[in-house]
């Protein structure tokens, strides 16, 4: 059984970067994503070559992930 942890879209977190390569799903309220529920394993950062990093984990180069927002 894998291990998630739960984080808002509004986090700076590994989770909600666009540069996550772990497994992740979205969580939504009121037709919008609110939480990100992301697998606790370490992946490899794929901006930062030779780093790992867990879905808790906060990089500088953190960008939000685009998917998470629909566009009108």
């Amino acid at each position: 059984m894998a291990t998630y942890g739960q984080y808002r879209v509004t986090e700076k977190k590994c989770a909600t970067c666009m540069f996550w390569s772990g497994g992740r799903t979205i969580d939504s309220r009121a037709y919008k994503p609110y939480f990100v529920n992301a697998d606790s394993k370490k992946a490899d950062c794929l901006v930062q070559k030779g780093r790992t990093s867990t879905a808790a984990t906060y990089c500088p180069k953190w960008q939000q992930w685009e998917k998470l927002f629909c566009s009108k």
